[in-house]
Order: structure tokens, then C-alpha cells, then sequence
């Protein structure tokens, strides 16, 4: 009597793409112009083959180290995948991380042609920040580093003080904290609008509760029409240099970044919020484009500004 043996993981995914999904001499052309059937699970050249495989046996190597649990290919969910591709990022540059996740795509469709019990679904999987050949303007501001340089703010009588403290608190460009005025924060609806910024486009972002009383101020202190930080850009970003110089600090003046580092720790932050209350990682991602001025399905604005995507 034969032994009831279940398949590994690894047998698993070579059942799904190499033996359902992989057959010698299709005819790809004539298969991708059949309309009435959905062929995008087959598999028609052995580079594309060898391809998925090498990745599938890379990843269940991933999964026995990290998720010993899993033991049956319907139970890998986006969050592994999406797991994988953040621990591969610190050694894969932007195109190969681009390619597994094309890759695990095509997976997902192979396996769900050959087990009728399975619905995976990748497609919602962000490509990470790649760690290869990362220049230094792509750092981000520490959340040490932010609330030093927002206590100096708090005690600080300089024009760029309070402009500092919008960009620390709204994720702005500094171009934006230039432009804003008075009539912009609109403490009945807790919107602050952003107007004509980058592309022309004007944006409005909301208000937390706990920002009112630093608004209120500064309603108080300034015209309707008056701009809260009447200052050129490169003032501002000036200004965060001496502050952290007389800290000593001198990763953000050696990178030439300042306001936009801490524009990409508002992005990472406001991301965690939103994940933490139960949005997918596209929807946070989608949302953290928007809320920084960028489109919804920007997917290259997702790497650039979250580094952490769990």
C-alpha cells in the first residue's frame, strides 16, 4: 500500500510551474490572441521556467528559516512575498527586485491553475528600497534627529523655525513650506491646503487634533494672507544645517538633504499609522503617495519614501 506522502513546499511550487503550467513547444503567439481563455498561467520557454524555479527555491528557503509554519503553498500570503523582497533589497538593485516581483506574479497565476483550493494573489506587493548603489540623498531623517531639531524649533525665533516645524509635522517639500499662509489652515475642517505645488497640483492634508493648539498660534501671529515662513528654500534647508552642525550632526549637509529627509520619516511613519490600523499595504502606500503631493499608483514613489515595507 502506497504512504499518503505530502509534497514539500519545493515540490510543491515545481508541480505548479513546471509540471501544470510548463510544456515544450507552445505556440505563444497563437495562445496570447485566444481571447476566450485566460492563458496567462502558462509557461513557454525554459529561461522563464528555470527563472521561477531558481526564485520559488530561494524563497522556500526564506520561509523554512522565517515561516517554519508553513507547510502547504495556499497558506503564503503578500506579506511573505513581501517579506522576501525586503530582506533581498539590502543586496538586489531596483531592476532585480522589479523582476521577482513580475516573477511572483507569474507564480501566483501557475498556482492557482494547479490547485483549485488556492487564491494567491501578489499583485499588491511594493518593490523596497534598494540598498545597492543607494545614494546618500536617500536617507531619511532619524526620529532622534527629528525631535532634536523640533525642540530647537520650538525655542527658536528664526523665520525658518516655524516652516521647519510644517515640514516636520505635514511631510512637506520645503518649496511648499515656503508658500504657505495663514488662510491655508483651516482649523474648522482640520485641512491644511496645499497650493500649487509640484506639477501645478494643490493638495489638502489633513489636521491632527493634537496639532490645533501649534495652529491656533500660529493664526494668531499671522495676516490671513500673510505666508507663515516668508523665506527662499535654500534658507530653510540652511537653517536645519547649523541646527544639527552645532549638534554636530553632519550626515544631513554631507548627503545635501535636510527638509526632504524629513519628508521621507513622515512618509515612513504616517505608513506604520496606517498599517497599524488595518490598511493593506497598497492602500497605505497609495495613501502616503497621495498625502505627499505624488498620484495614487505611483509605485516608484512607494520605494523612494518607505523604506520599511511590512
Amino acid at each position: 500500500m502506497a504512504r499518503n506522502r505530502t509534497r514539500s513546499l519545493k515540490q510543491q511550487f515545481k508541480f505548479s510551474i513546471v509540471d501544470s503550467s510548463f510544456k515544450e513547444h507552445l505556440d505563444k503567439h497563437s495562445l496570447k490572441k485566444d481571447a476566450e481563455n485566460d492563458n496567462s498561467w502558462r509557461i513557454y520557454s525554459y529561461s522563464e521556467k528555470n527563472n521561477l524555479m531558481d526564485l520559488s527555491a530561494s524563497f522556500c528557503k526564506f520561509l523554512n528559516k522565517n515561516h517554519a509554519e508553513i507547510k502547504q503553498i495556499k497558506d503564503i500570503n503578500e506579506l511573505h512575498v513581501q517579506e522576501f523582497l525586503n530582506f533581498k533589497a539590502s543586496a538586489c538593485t531596483t531592476e532585480t527586485l522589479y523582476n521577482y516581483r513580475t516573477r511572483f506574479i507569474k507564480i501566483s497565476k501557475c498556482v492557482n491553475h494547479a490547485f483549485q483550493s488556492c487564491a494567491l494573489d501578489f499583485s499588491n506587493t511594493v518593490i523596497p528600497m534598494s540598498g545597492v548603489g543607494k545614494s546618500k540623498r536617500k536617507i531619511a531623517m532619524t526620529e532622534e534627529h527629528a525631535e532634536l531639531l523640533l525642540n530647537y524649533c520650538k525655542h527658536s525665533d528664526a523665520k525658518a523655525a516655524i516652516g521647519v516645524r510644517f515640514a516636520l509635522a505635514f511631510g512637506l517639500r520645503v518649496s511648499e513650506v515656503t508658500k504657505i499662509m495663514s488662510k491655508d489652515i483651516d482649523l474648522d475642517n482640520l485641512k491644511l491646503h496645499i497650493h500649487k505645488s509640484k506639477g501645478g497640483r494643490s493638495r489638502n492634508i489633513p489636521i491632527p487634533k493634537e496639532l490645533v493648539p501649534f495652529l491656533s498660534n500660529v493664526k494668531n501671529e499671522f495676516g490671513e494672507n500673510q505666508r507663515i515662513c516668508p523665506l527662499r528654500n535654500d534658507s530653510v534647508n540652511r537653517f536645519v544645517y547649523r541646527v544639527f552642525e552645532f549638534h554636530r550632526i553632519n550626515d544631513y549637509k554631507d548627503a545635501r538633504t535636510s527638509v526632504h529627509a524629513a519628508r521621507k520619516l513622515w512618509a515612513q511613519k504616517l505608513y506604520d499609522k496606517l498599517r497599524n490600523e488595518g490598511k493593506t499595504i497598497k492602500e497605505a502606500c497609495e495613501e502616503v503617495s497621495v498625502q505627499l503631493g505624488h498620484g495614487k499608483d505611483r509605485k516608484d514613489v512607494f520605494n523612494r519614501y518607505i523604506s520599511n515595507i511590512w
